[in-house]
């Protein structure tokens, strides 16, 4: 099974500012705003339960901190509902080297995430300009411009998923 984790800022994104400048000063002069999220894709064995999974996650603070982040989930399959903002393009962002066994034990470990597999991390980039949603085109270009480094990264353009809010457990 695989279960797609979405840690977003509850408070103000210095990067996804700096990144909004850059944007501008490189040509893109209608951007208004950038939103980024951490994506965490977690590879389980068969038969877990979802819901487990993102309780324990909820209290893994190595990857989320309810004081500044709001978490989120995809459901494989999900669809989309109007209005909710999903479908809308999207660029991730992923290192092409990045080992993770560590923090795969840990999780597996202390945080009780039994059943992981494997989970691989990278950057969902949103962005937006006076005409809402940037186009596919346009994450293309910003990931080419300054997004992605083509040497050490890959990058994908996709319809953002169906996103559920986690209910907090604290």
């Amino acid at each position: 099974m695989r279960l797609e984790l979405a840690i977003d800022l509850i408070v103000p994104d210095n990067t996804a500012y700096t990144v909004l400048v850059a944007l501008r000063e490189l040509g893109y002069e209608a951007l208004e705003r950038v939103e980024r999220s951490q994506i965490i894709t977690l590879e389980m064995a068969s038969g877990i339960d979802e819901d487990d999974v993102i309780e324990k996650v909820s209290h893994a603070e190595v990857l989320f901190n309810p004081n500044k982040h709001r978490l989120s989930y995809a459901r494989p399959n999900a669809a989309s509902s109007a209005g909710d903002g999903a479908g809308q393009p999207e660029a991730v962002v992923a290192d092409k080297e990045d080992d993770t066994r560590g923090l795969v034990a840990l999780l597996a470990g202390p945080f009780h995430l039994r059943g992981l597999q494997s989970l691989s991390r990278s950057v969902a980039w949103r962005l937006f300009d006076v005409s809402g949603p940037a186009s596919r085109e346009r994450l293309e270009w910003a990931c080419r411009q300054l997004l992605a480094n083509p040497v050490s990264q890959r990058f994908e353009v996709r319809p953002m998923p169906v996103r559920s809010i986690a209910t907090a457990a604290r």
